[in-house]
């Protein structure tokens, strides 16, 4: 989306003195400086802020960035650390310092207050000391917790309570958190009344104080839950509340990537580019989730409708990733007439086809497949085989209950014991076949989804220098192409998993493609010498 109404300004004044200026800073065009000393001069103040977006707001999407200007392929938008971070809503007992599992066997508990801790180190870290920990022992009696193997209800007050204590900690982190967006209290959405309720009671309950009002809690409760940001740097994940971060608007063909630093920071960066006054978007669900169930999670969990570019085509970009096959005819995919009528008869996409059917007996269908994907063991390489097999008389071949289990095929050709150099060339070949099927349709559908592409992408490059290896041994003159289509994808894959921490497995990946790459630069070019 692009916003028509943005005028670039073409002069300002300077940051350091007033004056008029026409000389901007390249990095956000929104700083004006008359002269490059008093750039130079502003720099330490002016990089915090120097970002290419500029925040905007329209009466139905709110608040939301745009483009400032041209933002090229793999640039970093936006690097940013938490306001506060903290266990998930719904978790076992984890070390209240560092968000690690703890066990019942191997944990200990702070000697203040007795919240579970791993060490020393997380028993004085400022996250747990300054807040729960200070706040508990204020109570008088310390917190035992028994039961880790179940999510405790304890955890699920940890996040908001210690957004709570930054209006006494540090006022300034508790003015962008009041800042962001809340959930309204809606009386009829039962589960976040539940929810709402469990935290407003057990609060004041549990800590014995009043420093809040029942309106301050709900009104913090509700930032967490619109504004988390699920951290997967720990197990199980943590959340964590960004201030910028919070202002990107939805779509579930995003703009721009995420990932996270080792420092619990936020990243978001455009893999394909941006153009100057496009509005930067991110999505608040999962992209490889077909139309309904997207806008299901983002009703529950974001409570608004969406009605994105990719919502609104049913065809989903012309790949049918929600359809089914028309049954009567076989050559349609049966899909709903609009996005508005979803929950109505859907009909066959072919000219010279009538057919109709009810939502009830697609939707049925559709659990029933789900149930059965369910069940299913994911990392047995047969029975994906045979779900694919079985399931393609009735789902189209984008489906996405078709693409998952095609992304765990990926991933488990060549993964046993022996490795991809013992697996049959009949399955070497399937592997590359699924993999070259995944990268054009994710391309399309979601073209800046760089975790998922970045890994298929490596997969795709291990089984085709396989394949070329093979080449190799038989003196196949096409070895050298299969090699360097191989690297090819291998740089991929590096570019876009390259701001993945290095302690998640994509980040392990990562470092594996910068190896695999090097020793493909090394074998081409003996082939060439």
């Amino acid at each position: 989306m692009v916003e028509s109404n943005t005028e670039v300004e073409n002069s300002g004044k300077c940051q350091i003195c007033d004056k008029a200026a026409k000389s901007r800073c390249s990095g956000c065009v929104q700083a004006f400086y008359c002269s490059v000393e008093h750039q130079r001069e502003d720099w330490k103040n002016h990089k915090p802020r120097c970002v290419p977006m500029r925040m905007c707001h329209d009466d139905k999407i709110g608040r939301h960035f745009i483009a400032t200007r041209n933002i090229k392929p793999g640039e970093i938008v936006l690097k940013e650390a938490p306001l506060i971070i903290g266990p998930s809503q719904v978790t076992p007992p984890v070390c209240v310092g560092c968000l690690k599992e703890v066990r019942e066997k191997n944990h200990g508990a702070c000697e203040k207050c007795g919240w579970p801790v791993c060490s020393r180190a997380c028993q004085e870290s400022p996250t747990h000391a300054n807040f729960e920990c200070k706040l508990t022992v204020e109570r008088g009696n310390k917190i035992v917790i028994k039961n880790f193997a179940s999510p405790h209800p304890s955890y699920s007050c940890l996040l908001p309570l210690r957004c709570l204590l930054l209006k006494e900690n540090d006022t300034e982190r508790w003015k962008k958190v009041l800042e962001l967006q809340s959930h309204d209290y809606d009386a009829d959405d039962l589960q976040f009344k539940s929810d709402m309720e469990r935290v407003v009671e057990f609060i004041p309950r549990f800590f014995k104080c009043n420093k809040w009002t029942r309106e301050e809690i709900i009104k913090i409760n509700g930032i967490s839950r619109i504004n988390g940001h699920e951290l997967p740097l720990t197990n199980p994940s943590c959340v964590a509340i960004y201030h910028r971060a919070s202002f990107f608007e939805h779509s579930c063909r995003p703009n721009l990537s995420k990932s996270f630093s080792e420092n619990n920071e936020i990243i978001f960066w455009a893999p394909n580019g941006i153009k100057a006054k496009e509005h930067l978007t991110i999505s608040y669900t999962d992209v490889l989730w077909e139309t309904s169930n997207r806008r299901h999670h983002l009703q529950q969990t974001k409570h608004f409708e969406c009605e994105c570019e990719r919502c609104t085509d049913v065809t989903e970009y012309g790949t049918y990733f929600s359809s089914l096959k028309c049954q009567k005819c076989n050559v349609g995919m049966l899909v709903p007439n609009s996005l508005k009528e979803w929950s109505q008869d859907w009909r066959c996409t072919d000219a010279n086809c009538n057919n109709i059917v009810t939502y009830e007996k697609v939707n049925k269908f559709i659990e029933h497949v789900g149930k059965d994907l369910a069940a299913m063991e994911k990392e047995n390489e047969g029975n994906c085989i045979k779900f694919i097999e079985h399931y393609s008389k009735w789902l189209s071949p984008n489906h996405f209950y078709i693409t998952d289990v095609k992304v765990a095929l990926s991933q488990i050709i060549g993964a046993g014991i022996n490795g991809i150099q013992k697996i049959s060339d009949e399955r070497l070949k399937l592997k590359c076949k699924i993999c070259k099927e995944l990268i054009d349709l994710i391309e399309k559908i979601v073209p800046n989804e760089a975790r998922v592409i970045g890994l298929i992408k490596f997969e795709f490059h291990s089984s085709l220098a396989e394949a070329g290896r093979r080449a190799m041994q038989v003196k196949d003159p096409n070895c050298k192409a299969m090699l360097e289509d191989s690297l090819r994808y291998c740089y991929d894959s590096i570019r876009l998993l390259g701001n993945e921490a290095k302690c998640l497995p994509e980040g392990n990946i990562c470092r594996q493609a910068r190896i695999n790459a090097s020793s493909l630069e090394t074998l081409i070019g003996g082939i060439l010498g």
